[in-house]
């Protein structure tokens, strides 16, 4: 009897470590085997959530390799912008994916790089290097930085417009110390670059083969100018708008500023589509200055919104110091947002898809649209 309570009791004791060493093994394969499938189930849920909601996931600083950050230059793509660094006498030009920190080294300049231009769609880079004061050299490079063409041209400043109906022209208006100035029309397929008549050296596309520009008297002072247009072959002006203050295009829009007729105290922003059709119009506080208006900083979107900084109220431009709102207009429906208060009027650069802007007069910052947050892309700056 004692012997057959002792087996008993000796299975007892197997059955409770048999069921005690299954418990800690189903433990273990809980922790070492269903986790990292969650984990891995959580990486894949994230890797396809789209970039513009995770923003907060920003590479920043952007890195920099070599030399001093010298300033970034816009947006390749809604991922990518430009920078560029001091090195030495030159300046190195890099692409860089906020999302992923994958930086690329495009071009290297022995002289001094003073802009940096995105083609439209994003597939070319216009970079404009000055070896002195008198000379400027521009080079078109893919965004790999193969070269494509290399001009020299004499300037003391140049403006560039980059023809979204065809990005194989671009117009460079060149000027010297005195502001005299001529007008050239790049082609990058021909490798060409013949220089061009215009009363203005201040012109904007307005179609494949069309020029748009402010025609202003030469003996009359006004801060208003009628809107013209002509044919880049030919000589003959179009009259289109009267009264215009300042103008800017993009594909297949206009944009023109003048005073609100109803209050001097407004600047009135018409929006029309490239048959000159009227889609929008917008009111809002103008600063004066001593001869002219404060227009503040803006850019556009792929869709056509307009985002802007905006004065509270109307006043001079000197003694205003109440800060801008950054607002965002939509020219399709009219519908008109107050996006971000009290910031300062510096230069804004926004991504293709609208969600987030570059920002400050180095484009150091990036503001999320869509969450209101300001995130610095440079260290210390």
């Amino acid at each position: 009897m004692i012997q057959k309570f002792k087996s008993t009791g000796i299975l007892f004791y197997l059955l409770c470590f048999f069921l005690l060493f299954l418990l800690v093994g189903c433990q273990s394969e809980k922790e070492t085997g269903i986790q990292p499938i969650q984990k891995h189930s959580q990486s894949l849920h994230k890797a396809a959530i789209p970039h513009s909601f995770l923003l907060n996931e920003v590479q920043a600083p952007v890195p920099i390799q070599k030399g001093q950050f010298n300033s970034i230059n816009g947006w390749l793509n809604n991922d990518t912008i430009i920078y560029m660094t001091n090195v030495e006498l030159g300046t190195n030009i890099y692409t860089y994916n906020i999302f992923t920190g994958e930086t690329h080294l495009i071009m290297e300049s022995e002289a001094p790089v003073s802009s940096v231009m995105a083609s439209p769609s994003g597939n070319q880079v216009l970079i404009h290097s000055a070896p002195n004061s008198y000379e400027g050299i521009i080079s078109i490079v893919d965004t790999k930085g193969k070269e494509i063409l290399n001009k020299r041209i004499s300037a003391f400043e140049i403006h560039f417009e980059w023809n979204p109906y065809d990005e194989d022209k671009i117009l460079i208006s060149s000027f010297t110390e005195g502001w005299d100035y001529s007008i050239y029309l790049l082609s990058i397929k021909d490798k060409t670059l013949d220089e061009i008549e215009n009363k203005e050296p201040f012109v904007y596309w307005f179609a494949k083969d069309e020029i748009i520009y402010l025609n202003w008297s030469q003996n009359d002072l006004s801060l208003f100018a009628p809107l013209v247009k002509r044919n880049i072959n030919e000589p003959n002006e179009k009259f289109l708008l009267n009264e215009i203050y300042y103008i800017k295009t993009i594909k297949d829009l206009l944009m023109t500023i003048t005073v609100n007729s109803e209050n001097s105290n407004e600047a009135e922003y018409t929006f029309f589509s490239k048959e000159l059709e009227r889609l929008a119009s917008i009111s809002v506080p103008h600063l004066t200055r001593f001869s002219d208006w404060l227009v503040p900083y803006f850019d556009f979107d792929q869709n056509h919104r307009f985002i802007s900084l905006q004065p509270l109220f109307s006043t001079d431009a000197d003694t205003y110091t109440n800060g801008f709102q950054l607002i965002s207009f939509d020219i399709v429906n009219g519908d008109k947002k107050v996006i971000i208060d009290n910031m300062k009027n510096e230069p804004l650069s926004c991504a293709p898809s609208g969600d987030k802007c570059l920002y400050g007069f180095y484009f150091e910052k990036l503001i999320n649209l869509e969450t209101k947050t300001n995130i610095p892309l440079v260290k210390d700056y």
